[in-house]
């Protein structure tokens, strides 16, 4: 979890991430499971090798108050996904 801790900090996020090493919660939403391994990457200036168990699949879940699935879209796009999220949001509202 010392590689989320790194990408948190390096992209100033104020909510938490979920660290699944084994894939157990994607395979439970049914996302894709890759082989891991390790990357290297520069974080605050400093390169770091990051080491993965698994790499899921980028998918988004809204969950609502009930803990149902609101929104899922297994189709992320860095530029339109917070579009759609606050849409789904709204909607659950």
């Amino acid at each position: 979890m010392a590689g989320q801790a790194l990408f948190k900090k390096a992209h100033e996020l104020n909510y938490p991430l979920l660290a699944d090493i084994k894939g157990d919660v994607a395979n439970k939403f049914g996302v894709p499971l890759r082989d891991g391994g390790e990357i290297k990457k520069d974080v605050l200036g400093k390169e770091v090798t990051l080491v993965r168990g698994v790499t899921p699949g980028r998918w988004t879940f809204v969950i609502d108050k009930q803990g149902k699935i609101a929104f899922k879209d297994d189709k992320v796009s860095a530029t339109e996904d917070s579009k759609k999220v606050l849409a789904a949001l709204k909607k659950a509202k």
